[in-house]
């Protein structure tokens, strides 16, 4: 049997063991977490959002949208260069949003354009059949 002071001096002994041992898994899991991978799928689908909002005419339709797109891709670019891996995704990520939106309206102002030329091929078409029709 055990005396009180063995069990005392036992249980101090595992609690300590235990204590080493947790803190030595929060460091371990403190250093996983400072590992955060480059944000490459971010920064591509960032470049393709801009070269896509480009092609859909945005150049013209929504300049500042798109010019704040790069300027997002470019900054995201440095902060990856800079080893500052969230920031870089942060950005890529806005450098996307803003793209998508220059895309958005792109696309629509091309929409309102149809739309337009379709009203008024409507509109001759009506006055044809007026003076065709008696």
């Amino acid at each position: 049997m055990h005396t009180r002071s063995t069990l005392l001096t036992l249980w101090s002994r595992r609690s300590t063991a235990a204590l080493a041992g947790l803190s030595s898994a929060a460091l371990l899991l403190g250093a996983c977490a400072s590992l955060t991978p480059p944000p490459t799928q971010p920064m591509l689908s960032a470049q393709a959002a801009v070269t896509s909002a480009a092609s859909a005419g945005a150049a013209e339709t929504a300049p500042t949208e798109l010019r704040s797109a790069r300027d997002k891709l470019a900054q995201a670019q440095v902060a990856l260069a800079d080893d500052k891996p969230k920031a870089a995704q942060r950005l890529a990520m806005e450098a996307q949003a803003d793209a998508n939106l220059a895309e958005a309206k792109a696309r629509s102002a091309k929409a309102q354009k149809a739309a337009a030329a379709l009203g008024e091929g409507n509109r001759v078409l009506r006055e044809e059949l007026r003076r065709v029709t008696p």
